[in-house]
């Protein structure tokens, strides 16, 4: 291999890891983002008993950390099926579930007393 080609294929390489390295920096990211925005941190969820298609948590505060009903979406095929939720977490509360409405799919757990903070994870089952 001539030396003009190897030159060509070492700025290739360097080329290709600068643009790949770029990829992975997470450009845009900020620490600013306004109180109704996560940032970070994950809420692990498990399901039993359907297939779960979304969740959508409703809070009681403008920091988003207090839950007080979550809207559960499953797979068509689970209508009328009841649904249970119990959340992790230093001030995790009782839910009630509405059963899976058939028409929409969906199922609304209502918080019994106070909502539910610092949730940790969900365990959700329907029978």
């Amino acid at each position: 291999m001539r030396t003009s080609s190897k030159i060509a294929v070492a700025a290739a390489f360097v080329g290709l890891a600068v643009a790949g390295g770029a990829a992975f920096t997470g450009a845009g990211l900020s620490s600013t983002a306004p109180a109704s925005q996560f940032i970070g941190g994950t809420v692990s969820q498990t399901v039993t008993g359907a297939t779960l298609t979304s969740v959508a948590y409703q809070f009681t505060d403008t920091s988003n950390t207090a839950i007080d009903q979550a809207t559960l979406t499953f797979a068509p095929g689970a209508g009328g099926k009841a649904v249970a939720i119990v959340f992790a977490g230093s001030g995790a509360t009782a839910f009630t579930c509405a059963p899976i409405d058939a028409g929409t799919n969906t199922s609304v757990c209502d918080a019994t007393s106070d909502p539910a903070t610092g949730v940790t994870g969900a365990s959700i089952t329907v029978s």
